[in-house]
Order: C-alpha cells, then structure tokens, then sequence
C-alpha cells in the first residue's frame, strides 16, 4: 500500500478517496450514484420530486412520483431503484399504515449532500 504524503503528486486523490463516504447494497443491485454529473433520469427527476415536495410541504410517496412522471404504479416496477436509493442513503425511507395500505414515503437521507457533491462511492 502506498502512503502519499503532502508533497506527494498522490495527495489530493488519496485524500479525495478518504473522504468518500461509501454504502452497501444488494448484489443484484447495479445503481451506483457515485457521479452526480452523470445521473441517470431516474435519480434526478426523483431528486427534484423531493426538493419540489419540501418546498410545497407535500409529502413525497413512490405513488405520487410515479403519477407526476407519467409511469405505470404497479406495486413492483422500479423497486430495484428504489431500494438502491434508499439504501445509498440518498433518501431515506418511512412507511405508514394509513388505514388502506402501507404508504412509502421519503425524505432526504444522511447521503444527500455527500452524493451531490461526488462523495459517494458503492463497496
């Protein structure tokens, strides 16, 4: 293993990679948000839903996303994303019994900021 000291040509990548914040997810999984500048449709428009929900003070549920952007809101579709996002840390997910059925909704999660800024990195 090499150790880059301050002089090092290595200094600022070593440190880049210290401060990556790194999560876990399912193996069949392959969303890996490491790079903001190239996000995927998905992970943009459901960043922007979010934002949108905060700053309206709506909630934002996986039904109501779905029915902004146009898709199909079966139980099962997108579910790999979904879990993916949530288990990046990038929302954070709370379900709720509303007497009907169990309401998925979400917030910002504790690597929110970390993935907008390119911090995060899939182990």
């Amino acid at each position: 293993m090499h150790i880059a000291t301050i002089k090092s040509p290595d200094w600022d990548k070593t440190m880049e990679e210290l401060n990556k914040v790194e999560w876990r997810g399912n193996r069949q999984c392959t969303y890996k948000f490491e790079n903001p500048n190239k996000e995927g449709w998905w992970i943009k428009n459901f960043m922007k839903y979010i934002r949108s929900c905060e700053k309206y003070g709506r909630v934002a549920t996986k039904r109501h996303f779905m029915k902004v952007v146009g898709k199909r809101n079966d139980n099962s579709y997108m579910n790999t994303f979904f879990a993916a996002v949530k288990d990046a840390g990038i929302v954070a997910l709370h379900k709720e019994w509303n007497g009907s059925f169990t309401e998925s909704t979400y917030t910002r999660g504790v690597n929110w900021n970390a993935y907008l800024k390119g911090r995060l990195r899939r182990v």
